[in-house]
């Protein structure tokens, strides 16, 4: 079961229309319902397996203009975007090694899922659409800990990271990124 930490829907019907336009492509239905709901967003703690492929994913693409690493508008840019156009693809989510999780938005692909490895530049077939890739998706409770919890935790195991300026720094931009939002069951 997906859970997602979403991003903000204002004008969302607007947005994809645009980029619809923009690209000059038709999104699957199924996903074009997910992104209406949700406009993709973040999901910590997500995994896969299907056959033989596994991953993690970090985050689902959308229209979100505060975010950098997955926001549709800046993924255009990329030439990782234009190859998986040429080949009818476009790149939906990506997991925390750069790989994409890719909706075929072809005539022969329409609506099907595949696992596209960036290093071997190879699609891996998935799913038959996004319903049935998502049902696959094991999503565990992200709960936010506060930094001392977080020193608490790491005295309990006695770990040997430094905890310098730089890391309380990124904990505590994590803990104020992720406590105004809501983790939610995706259900299309």
């Amino acid at each position: 079961m997906l859970k997602i930490f979403s991003f903000n829907t204002s004008n969302i019907i607007e947005k994809i229309n645009r980029f619809e336009e923009q690209n000059n492509i038709k999104l699957p239905s199924l996903y074009a319902d997910f992104l209406k709901k949700y406009n993709g967003g973040y999901t910590p703690k997500t995994s896969f397996e299907i056959d033989e492929i596994s991953s993690d994913i970090r985050g689902f693409y959308g229209f979100e203009e505060n975010d950098e690493n997955y926001n549709f508008l800046l993924l255009t840019r990329c030439d990782d975007f234009i190859d998986c156009m040429n080949n009818s693809f476009l790149p939906i989510a990506m997991d925390s090694i750069g790989n994409f999780i890719v909706i075929g938005i072809g005539e022969h692909n329409n609506g099907e899922v595949y696992f596209l490895d960036t290093e071997m530049n190879r699609y891996n077939y998935l799913s038959s659409n996004f319903k049935n890739f998502i049902s696959q998706i094991n999503s565990q409770k992200f709960i936010i800990r506060s930094i001392d919890e977080r020193l608490q935790g790491m005295k309990k195991i006695n770990s040997n990271v430094k905890v310098d300026d730089e890391l309380l720094k990124l904990w505590q931009t994590e803990i104020d990124k992720y406590s105004k939002l809501k983790q939610q069951i995706v259900i299309i």
